[in-house]
């Protein structure tokens, strides 16, 4: 009897880990246009600025965000392998629903 409790406990803290787990993907995907839109942003607005102080800062804001995506399109890529795995792991008819392959970011 105790390990039915554990079976069940065990599905719903996959549960839980999928649905943080597709959360977190969504919120990747929303903030990667955003941060693309300032990168643009930044750059757009350091042409009307002829000064070489504020041509490097922009610079180097630019590279900060363009760091910034490519960290988010690694930790994306992390988090679906790892729910790919996982969902294979289980072999259960609710599992198999967890591992869709779709790319968000």
């Amino acid at each position: 009897m105790p390990q039915e409790g554990a079976k069940g406990t065990g599905k719903e803290l996959a549960q839980v880990h999928h649905e943080k787990a597709k959360a977190a993907l969504l919120a990747m995907k929303e903030f990667k246009p955003y941060l693309e839109g300032i990168e643009r942003d930044i750059i757009r607005t350091s042409r009307k600025f002829s000064n070489k102080e504020i041509a490097q800062g922009v610079q180097l804001a630019t590279t900060g965000i363009h760091e910034a995506l490519h960290y988010v399109t690694i930790v994306a890529k992390v988090i679906e392998k790892t729910e790919r795995a996982v969902a294979k792991r289980n072999t259960s008819p609710d599992s198999s629903a967890l591992s869709t392959g779709e790319t968000l970011v």
